[in-house]
């Protein structure tokens, strides 16, 4: 057989196989992707359970400023909170439509809330009539207080159950990467021994050839990409070595792709919820043993649902992308900044030598806010409510310093005459009550 005959031979083979790994590559790619999304799922649930309870804790939190002050302010900060109940729950049913045990549990809070939110609105209306004394007597009857520690046991189950879901479904997304990752090295491998298959019947001429080949081939066995700087050959090696190079890029920027979905938002580009609660923990950490301090700013768009209804999704959808855009420009470059759903944000500052050091960053953020945003010819003000806390001075652990901030900045939220307010002990006890 000649020469010819056996590198056409050995050619065909070549097309038969790159076929076959390009249909395999596309199916570990294609359930790659599917994986990515239930990620992503899981934390829009969660992110949608913080904002469901966030609501609740507001609507109680204005109708008992409402009864202490009779102030009408309040009273329609109470209606506001009760509209984005109803909508957090709907969101959260609609999620979690594929879940019967998900489904079950909200229907029990279902029942918890309409007795929570018959005694906020009976008591309300009583306080509206000066029958004090009778509203006295249905908030010290306890109905309310015990509906909504129910409706917290029942989320703290979902929200358990959604963090085992979110751990599964990350391990199934890195044991795909994993899948991805020894493909790619079989892959290799079996170019590498048709390359060697091919010194038993080349000539001298195409030695040259076979020692790019097998330099590229090093390169990818130690984990280096390709640099395909040389001017290949323009015979069938060049062909092989070309085809196998194209292929390891493809599958290269796949994985980057698919790595980078996983952990930031799709709207903004921003990172998610992923990695932020390793990266606080961290940040703490580091300050530690630094000597220095950690900030957490949880930040909220104020009449966000208000924009969404009178102007659509995708007008709420650009105020989002030039919040993002802003908050970047904002803070600091070794700062970390993220989304965790809806209009929530989350800036992590780091390396401060003191607390003061926050409202700089804060008031230049408030500074670049000042400018509306234009959108539908209609001048939008991008309003913030800001809560600061500050680690190790209000704690050092990283879920109750994101609370903490969280409960900062819904009382700021809650003040006409403040954009961002420091946490301190003495809402706990507000909240609490």
């Amino acid at each position: 057989m000649s020469i010819k005959r056996k590198v056409l031979m050995f050619l065909s083979l070549l097309f038969l196989t790159a076929i076959g790994n390009g249909a395999i590559s596309f199916q570990i790619e294609k359930y790659g992707e599917e994986k990515l999304e239930w990620v992503n799922h899981t934390n829009q649930v969660l992110g949608e359970i913080s904002n469901f309870l966030g609501s609740i804790d507001n609507a109680e939190a204005n109708q008992r400023n409402y009864l202490l002050t009779k102030r009408l302010s309040y009273l329609m900060h109470y209606q506001i909170s009760l509209e984005k109940i109803e909508y957090h729950f709907k969101q959260l049913k609609t999620l979690t439509i594929d879940n019967p045990i998900q489904q079950q549990r909200l229907d029990s809070i279902k029942k918890y809330l309409e007795i929570n939110l018959n005694e906020l609105s009976e008591t309300t209306r009583l306080n509206q009539e000066n029958n004090y004394v009778k509203s006295l007597e249905i908030i010290n009857q306890g109905k309310g207080r015990k509906s909504m520690e129910d409706i917290r046991n029942v989320l703290r189950e979902m929200v358990n159950t959604e963090n085992v879901l979110l751990e599964q479904r990350k391990g199934d997304y890195r044991r795909n990467r994993a899948v991805l990752f020894t493909f790619i090295y079989v892959q290799i491998m079996f170019f590498v021994f048709l390359a060697f298959m091919t010194l038993s019947f080349l000539n001298k001429q195409l030695f040259s050839s076979l020692k790019l080949l097998l330099a590229s081939t090093e390169k990818v066995d130690k984990g280096e990409k390709l640099d395909v700087s040389d001017i290949l050959p323009n015979d069938e090696i060049g062909y092989l070595l070309s085809a196998f190079f194209k292929m390891n890029e493809r599958v290269q920027e796949r994985t980057q792709i698919l790595d980078y979905k996983v952990h930031h938002d799709e709207l903004t580009g921003l990172e998610n919820r992923a990695d932020m609660f390793d990266k606080i923990d961290d940040s703490i950490k580091k300050s530690q043993q630094c000597n220095s301090k950690t900030a957490i700013l949880f930040i909220d768009l104020n009449k966000f649902k208000k924009i969404n209804d009178t102007l659509g999704h995708d007008a709420g959808d650009l105020v989002l992308k030039e919040t993002a855009n802003r908050l970047q420009q904002a803070v600091r470059s070794d700062d970390d900044l993220f989304r965790i759903g809806g209009d929530e944000f989350i800036l992590i500052i780091q390396n401060l030598e003191n607390s003061l050091k926050v409202e700089d960053i804060v008031f230049n953020i408030l500074k670049i806010f000042k400018r509306p945003v234009i959108i539908q010819g209609q001048s939008i003000e991008i309003l913030l409510s800001i809560g600061i806390a500050i680690a190790p001075d209000d704690s050092e652990k990283g879920d109750e310093i994101l609370k903490f901030s969280d409960i900062a900045m819904y009382e700021a939220k809650q003040d006409e005459n403040t954009e961002f307010k420091f946490f301190d002990r003495s809402m706990l006890k507000r909240w609490s009550d």
